[in-house]
Protein backbone atom coordinates (compact mmCIF):
# COMPACT_ATOMS: atom_id res chain seq x y z
CA UNK A 1 0.00 0.00 0.00
CA UNK A 2 1.57 3.31 -1.45
CA UNK A 3 0.91 6.34 0.77
CA UNK A 4 0.48 9.30 -1.35
CA UNK A 5 2.82 11.97 -0.80
CA UNK A 6 1.28 14.42 -2.67
CA UNK A 7 1.78 17.91 -1.31
CA UNK A 8 -0.91 20.67 -1.16
CA UNK A 9 0.42 24.27 -2.28
CA UNK A 10 -0.11 27.19 0.08
CA UNK A 11 -1.04 30.42 -1.40
CA UNK A 12 -0.81 34.11 0.22
CA UNK A 13 -4.20 34.47 1.57
CA UNK A 14 -3.93 37.96 1.73
CA UNK A 15 -3.32 38.15 -2.30
CA UNK A 16 -6.29 35.94 -2.76
CA UNK A 17 -8.66 37.69 -1.02
CA UNK A 18 -7.70 40.63 -3.10
CA UNK A 19 -8.33 39.10 -6.02
CA UNK A 20 -11.59 37.83 -4.99
CA UNK A 21 -12.96 41.27 -3.55
CA UNK A 22 -11.44 42.97 -7.29
CA UNK A 23 -12.93 40.36 -9.06
CA UNK A 24 -16.10 38.70 -7.60
CA UNK A 25 -14.94 34.67 -7.98
CA UNK A 26 -14.83 32.44 -5.34
CA UNK A 27 -11.53 31.42 -3.28
CA UNK A 28 -12.11 27.90 -4.62
CA UNK A 29 -12.25 29.06 -8.51
CA UNK A 30 -9.19 31.43 -7.70
CA UNK A 31 -6.82 28.28 -6.37
CA UNK A 32 -7.76 26.36 -9.18
CA UNK A 33 -7.13 29.01 -11.81
CA UNK A 34 -3.52 29.51 -10.26
CA UNK A 35 -3.08 25.30 -9.84
CA UNK A 36 -3.72 25.39 -13.51
CA UNK A 37 -6.94 23.18 -12.54
CA UNK A 38 -9.07 26.05 -15.26
CA UNK A 39 -8.14 27.11 -18.65
CA UNK A 40 -9.44 30.35 -20.76
CA UNK A 41 -8.53 33.57 -20.42
CA UNK A 42 -9.71 34.74 -16.97
CA UNK A 43 -7.56 32.01 -15.38
CA UNK A 44 -4.91 33.43 -17.24
CA UNK A 45 -5.79 36.91 -15.91
CA UNK A 46 -5.92 35.27 -12.88
CA UNK A 47 -2.94 33.75 -12.53
CA UNK A 48 -0.91 36.54 -13.73
CA UNK A 49 -2.48 38.95 -11.07
CA UNK A 50 -2.02 36.73 -8.03
CA UNK A 51 1.61 35.90 -9.17
CA UNK A 52 2.62 39.59 -9.52
CA UNK A 53 1.03 40.66 -6.21
CA UNK A 54 2.78 37.57 -4.42
CA UNK A 55 6.06 39.30 -5.80
CA UNK A 56 4.95 42.59 -4.89
CA UNK A 57 4.22 41.52 -0.90
CA UNK A 58 7.30 39.22 -0.73
CA UNK A 59 9.17 42.65 -1.41
CA UNK A 60 7.57 44.69 0.61
CA UNK A 61 7.75 42.78 3.69
CA UNK A 62 11.57 42.49 2.43
CA UNK A 63 11.67 46.14 2.65
CA UNK A 64 10.13 46.12 5.92
CA UNK A 65 12.59 43.65 7.70
CA UNK A 66 15.30 45.22 6.25
CA UNK A 67 14.25 48.84 8.16
CA UNK A 68 14.31 46.98 11.31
Amino acid sequence: MDKNIKTKPSYNHDVLKIIQERHGYSLDYIRKSIRGDRLGIIPDILKAEYYKLDKESKRALAVQSAKL
